[in-house]
């Protein structure tokens, strides 16, 4: 977001970021280093003097008044004209408390900031397409929230291990802390946002760059980038999924330009209509471009083996089914048990032991993804359509995100390259490298087939021979 200011809108004053201190560093520091990373590079050469114009605030969302000294609130106040509320905790299995402190408090609390800036046009809040999963299918509106923001406040101030064990109770319908939280969020928006010119966004999973300022950029394990990451290092050899359902995803910078154009969008129509309703976008792939987890993981498995990567551990072999027992036993076959003979064999040659635990790490990362990859949902998106017909041309090629006019066999390709190059830091200069490797990967793989339907075979013989001696008399 921030990138896409510099590098596209070159007329902003000053870009104000709410920052604070974490693991010994400094607010301006992390910003500032976080300028100097790749991603920015196009943004210096386009618009070099830009980088100056983001300043670092001191503050936290967990914080009374978002922990903002008073000198600074009042510059806001004064200058500020758009504010972009996108900070949240993404740890779904968060603590409850922490989740309300950030998502909920720090919602409500830029709100109060927000009604105290004179010269404000427009405020979008970031939520989730996933925040009312108790539906299946989802509008652009309002839904009831799980409790009101006032109880939600109440309970998290009560013990942590009380919430812990009334929190399946708490959650019902939804499936983690982070979505339950984003519900009251909105909730939050719809009580505390009125009279301002304010609307929300609502994507759906959030994954690499589909064109700018990199194709293929990214730089989170979470949800779909973890399970292609696994996949292609052969270290994921099954998953939990119905391949059915709509996997519905969104490209980080597609999704980046439909935030920036709803606050455009919201300061003209409240501008221009003085209106007390908060329109609400519902970002996502599945309205206009659906495509099914079982086709997601085939364009990935093609790109996949055309481009591998040399951090790749096997051969490429994921085994996918809605059976849950099915897949208990494939975890077990196909992960701890290999995880556990090499850990054993590392234990003996006096190697460090890893499997395991980097196996309890990828299931947990699946885990999350479970919840969405067994089933799907309708979405509405009929704001988001209006929206995308109000731009201009120009505009349109500045910051597209017409899901309609994407390319799902473009992005798979743009998706697994990233993958290799961003994330698991693999230049695509290795391929030639890499290609030796998975061959030689496929074949170890294809013996070990054998040599494993061999030993089935053997062991069948030596259970059943005397079953049918019994049967046949010999």
């Amino acid at each position: 977001l921030i990138e896409k200011l510099i590098r596209s809108c070159g007329d902003i004053n000053t870009i104000y970021v709410l920052a604070r201190s974490k693991k010994g560093k400094d607010a301006t520091v992390r910003l500032h280093e976080m300028m100097d990373e790749f991603l920015f590079h196009r943004a210096h050469e386009v618009n070099p003097k830009g980088i100056h114009k983001v300043v670092p605030v001191i503050g936290d969302m967990e914080l009374p008044g978002l922990g903002i000294s008073e000198e600074d609130r009042k510059m806001l106040t004064t200058k500020v004209t758009i504010i972009i509320n996108a900070a949240a905790t993404v740890k779904f299995d968060e603590k409850l408390s922490v989740s309300t402190a950030i998502n909920v408090k720090g919602t409500k609390e830029v709100l109060k900031l927000a009604k105290e800036c004179r010269n404000l046009k427009a405020i979008t809040h970031v939520s989730t397409a996933f925040s009312n999963t108790q539906v299946k299918h989802i509008e652009e509106k309002f839904y009831e929230p799980p409790m009101s923001v006032e109880a939600l406040e109440a309970l998290t101030e009560v013990d942590d291990q009380l919430i812990e064990n009334i929190l399946p109770t708490l959650l019902g319908k939804r499936p983690n802390t982070y979505c339950f939280t984003k519900a009251i969020a909105e909730e939050a928006v719809r009580k505390y946002g009125e009279g301002l010119p304010i609307c929300i966004v609502r994507p759906s999973i959030v994954v690499s760059t589909y064109e700018e300022p990199v194709r293929g950029w990214t730089d989170s394990v979470y949800g779909p980038t973890g399970l292609v990451v696994g996949i292609g290092t052969g270290v994921l050899r099954t998953m939990y999924m119905d391949q059915t359902k709509v996997a519905d995803m969104v490209p980080v910078d597609l999704c980046v330009n439909a935030i920036l154009a709803s606050a455009w969008f919201t300061a003209k129509n409240y501008k221009e209509n003085q209106t007390s309703h908060i329109p609400i976008y519902n970002f996502v792939s599945g309205a206009q471009k659906p495509i099914t987890w079982g086709d997601f993981i085939e364009r990935n498995r093609k790109y996949g083996i055309d481009k591998p990567t040399t951090k790749a551990v096997w051969y490429y072999g994921l085994n996918p089914t809605n059976n849950y027992y099915l897949f208990l036993f494939y975890n077990f076959f196909l992960h701890y048990l290999p995880a556990l003979m090499i850990d054993m064999y590392c234990a003996v040659t006096g190697k460090r032991r890893a499997m395991l635990k980097l196996y309890n790490k990828v299931m947990k990362l699946a885990n999350i993804l479970f919840y969405f990859s067994t089933q799907d949902w309708k979405f509405s998106d009929y704001n988001v359509r209006n929206m995308w017909k109000s731009l201009s041309d120009e505009d349109r090629v500045v910051f597209p995100f017409s899901i309609g006019e994407m390319s799902w066999e473009y992005m798979c390709e743009t998706f697994l390259v990233g993958l290799r190059v961003y994330l698991i830091k693999d230049d695509l200069s290795s391929l030639p490298e890499a290609r030796k490797k998975w061959n030689k990967l496929y074949y170890l793989h294809q013996i070990l087939k054998a040599v494993t339907l061999g030993l089935v075979i053997n062991l069948a013989y030596f259970v059943l021979k005397p079953v049918l001696a019994l049967i046949f008399g010999h």
